[in-house]
């Protein structure tokens, strides 16, 4: 299994979606580092020894969707000798950055269970 890339949920929804983002990044260490009018971009984490996860909520016909990642520092690319991509999916399984995708997938299902989406397994 590849651990190369986002994690993508769709999904609609009646609530008041971005309150309900701030709400939840509030409440588990995100920051809004990033929006415009049709989607926000939060993270969690930053430097040498946390990866960065990141989730981002954006707009889209019919609905909204969630992707999250783990973004890996050059550096960390570097010392694995390039063999760890620059972002990795949270969905299980892989061995590549365990720890934070498992962290990462935790916070990202509080956030799709309060918006009534599938959750990621």
């Amino acid at each position: 299994m590849s651990v190369r890339g986002k994690t993508a949920r769709e999904f609609q929804s009646d609530a008041d979606v971005w309150t309900i983002a701030d709400q939840w990044a509030a409440q588990t260490g995100y920051s809004l580092i990033g929006q415009d009018e049709r989607s926000r971009l939060y993270q969690r984490g930053s430097g040498f020894w946390v990866a960065p996860q990141m989730a981002q909520l954006s707009v889209i016909p019919g609905g909204y969707v969630l992707q999250a990642w783990i973004h890996i520092p050059m550096i960390n690319r570097v010392m694995t000798l390039g063999l760890m991509p620059e972002e990795l999916i949270i969905d299980k399984g892989g061995f590549w950055g365990v720890i934070p995708r498992n962290r990462a997938r935790e916070d990202v299902n509080k956030l799709l269970v309060s918006l009534g989406a599938t959750t990621i397994s």
